[in-house]
């Protein structure tokens, strides 16, 4: 389950002549002869998006592609941990997890220390309180990792269509086993004349009502006709992301230093009345290259309508002698930046 690396890594591997249209030589070669079927089965997943006319598109969609790839391992693991669900599991090896050298496909971060969407969804969906959705029973689970009960905690899960409007809310009371797993607490029922790409939120409150974990899922109408196909509604049927309205979001930041670290600390508010979709946050340097390692504590991630969020971006002082500036994309976003130093 690979991950593209971001676009700005992939113009650092090769030439723009061989990055669009895609040159097969050239990227096999930075495959493994193609090892990781990056152009073939992964290109075929990326245009279950819709066909990309550049190689910014088509890195962007990599990256929910990569998403939804790593999100699927962990959730499934959580679902059957330690006799909890379907099978037994008592733990997961993930192999291949560092770059030995410059690839196309790379995992939750490439060889240079440039995190992919993967590393953030992993985290995600490996928070030790966790609601996760099953894309193939529609149920909503919430895991337990730590070394105690929680009883009366409440999970929401709310649905919205390709306009963003709410379309669905269901909620169920949950009490959660010491590291264990509460499977299938609520069933979402998906109206029948939804879009074909919607989305859902999850939230799990705790017994004061206080927010302790959220989720956030594209989900297509697609059929899943079995693992030799590339299909279903976490696979395919996602062209209709392209009919997502724009979206407005609020970014405030104060920097600060200590101990030879320097750390922006970020504010965002969607102020719109629709989702918006899948931001990315970069802390790149003047050239606009990345500044490698930094540390987010998140990324990738979507907000619904009035949704606030807050994120940490940290990296060592002497990496910025060439400048810093802070860039805000996403799906249906207008990019921002700000120069810092």
């Amino acid at each position: 389950a690979p991950t593209l690396p971001t676009v700005e890594i992939l113009r650092e591997m090769m030439d723009e002549k061989d990055l669009w249209p895609i040159n097969k030589e050239v990227w096999d070669y930075l495959d493994g002869n193609g090892f990781h079927l990056m152009t073939t089965m992964y290109t075929d997943l990326v245009n279950n998006y819709g066909k990309s006319s550049s190689i910014d598109e088509f890195a962007q969609k990599g990256q929910l592609l990569g998403a939804i790839n790593s999100k699927s391992i962990w959730e499934v693991w959580n679902y059957n941990k330690l006799d909890y669900g379907d099978r037994f599991c008592s733990g997961l090896l993930f192999w291949y997890h560092n770059c030995s050298m410059r690839q196309v496909s790379s995992r939750m971060w490439d060889w240079s220390l440039e995190p992919t969407a993967s590393l953030y969804h992993t985290a995600n969906s490996l928070e030790p309180l966790h609601a996760q959705f099953d894309y193939l029973k529609n149920t909503v689970s919430v895991v337990n990792d730590y070394y105690r009960s929680f009883n009366n905690y409440k999970v929401i899960a709310r649905v919205y269509d390709i306009n963003s409007r709410k379309v669905y809310e269901e909620s169920a009371s949950v009490n959660l086993p010491e590291d264990g797993v509460a499977n299938d607490v609520l069933t979402i029922r998906f109206p029948e004349n939804i879009s074909q790409v919607h989305f859902i939120k999850l939230v799990l409150k705790d017994e004061k009502g206080k927010d302790v974990s959220s989720n956030f899922y594209w989900r297509s109408n697609d059929k899943y006709e079995g693992s030799k196909t590339l299909t279903g509604p976490a696979s395919s049927g996602f062209e209709d992301l392209n009919k997502l309205k724009a979206a407005n979001v609020k970014l405030s930041y104060k920097a600060r230093q200590a101990d030879g670290r320097y750390f922006v600390d970020i504010t965002l508010k969607n102020t719109s009345g629709g989702i918006a979709f899948f931001n990315q946050l970069q802390f790149l340097n003047s050239k606009m290259s990345p500044i490698r390692p930094s540390f987010y504590s998140d990324n990738f991630f979507s907000l619904v309508p009035g949704e606030k969020k807050t994120v940490t971006i940290e990296t060592a002082e002497e990496k910025l002698t060439e400048g810093a500036v802070l860039v805000l994309k996403g799906w249906n976003v207008t990019t921002q930046k700000y120069k810092l130093k």
